[in-house]
């Protein structure tokens, strides 16, 4: 082997283990030679010393959901890659290019080079525990002010105590899957809405249970994982938007049934639409999970283009 082969294979494994960091260490870049005055320029953020750049992969590590080096180039003192990654908070996957400076068997400098327009946007949103949390909060005041529970719901069949008791399910049981509590199968059926969740202080009930959800959700590393249930290979990000959906969508049924006032967050209700219109189509409402889509007339506001499209008339 050649000088030039072994040096070149010394810088290949230095990238190697700066790129293992991001693939299996979440971002631990403990173990990485990088120099004191570390260099790193990107379309999100800059640094220029190891310790800045480190708790910020750190940090960034725990919402990487895949990360794959699709190719990689070395010439010199110099690695190209093109890298492959997603994050917890988008819903697709980002292709970039990174070029590294190795010197004296240390990383000496990062360019990141990648378009970095969906990921602003979404780091522009307020993040999903957040919203969890508001329409959570909403939503438990809605169980406070239901005077009678043996009213009609718009739920064909339900009572507004069993929306309230498949409510109080969903979320429970959303919750245990994402802090990897073992589920009984069959708390999934939807149709086990006779069960009494509330008790005697529904609200208080709920409450606890939103505390709960919220405080699961608002880890990093539970977004990033992924979940069997309640299908399998689930994103966390998922899991917290169908929370966010059952809490908004099943607040409005309530609500309505007990003829209770409610006013969700316009932010609740643009996130749950934006999911909604991508992950409920024909397949789930040929399951029963949702009805027919209802015509909306023009002009009409963003929650009652939700509901029309989640089979309800406002």
């Amino acid at each position: 082997m050649g000088v030039r082969d072994g040096v070149q294979d010394g810088v290949q494994n230095i990238a190697e283990s700066y790129y293992d960091a991001w693939r299996s260490g979440a971002g631990d870049m403990t173990g990485v030679p990088l120099a004191p005055d570390f260099a790193f320029t990107g379309p999100m953020a800059s640094f220029d010393t190891a310790d800045g750049y480190r708790a910020m992969a750190k940090q960034a590590g725990a919402a990487v959901r895949d990360f794959r080096v699709r190719h990689q180039f070395i010439d010199g003192e110099l690695v190209c890659s093109i890298l492959d990654w997603e994050m917890a908070m988008l819903p697709g996957r980002l292709t970039s290019a990174e070029v590294l400076r190795v010197r004296d068997g240390m990383i000496v400098s990062s360019e990141l080079i990648y378009d970095a327009e969906e990921l602003r946007k979404a780091m522009a949103r307020p993040d999903i525990a957040a919203l969890l949390d508001r329409s959570l909060r909403d939503t438990t005041a809605v169980f406070g002010a239901v005077d009678s529970w043996d009213v009609p719901s718009p739920c064909t069949g339900w009572t507004a105590r069993q929306v309230g008791n498949h409510l109080a399910a969903s979320i429970d049981l959303l919750t245990r899957v994402a802090e990897g509590v073992p589920v009984d199968p069959t708390d999934l059926d939807p149709r086990q809405v006779d069960t009494d969740r509330l008790g005697h202080r529904p609200a208080g009930t709920m409450g606890a249970i939103a505390a709960r959800a919220v405080a699961a959700f608002a880890k990093p590393e539970t977004l990033g994982r992924r979940f069997d249930l309640p299908a399998p290979d689930l994103p966390g990000i998922v899991l917290a938007n169908l929370c966010l959906l059952e809490s908004l969508v099943h607040g409005w049924d309530l609500a309505t049934g007990a003829g209770v006032d409610y006013q969700p967050d316009d932010a609740v209700i643009a996130a749950v639409h934006g999911f909604a219109s991508s992950a409920i189509g024909d397949d789930q409402r040929e399951r029963g999970l949702f009805g027919p889509a209802v015509a909306i007339d023009a002009g009409a506001d963003q929650l009652t283009i939700l509901l029309g499209h989640l089979g309800r008339r406002a």
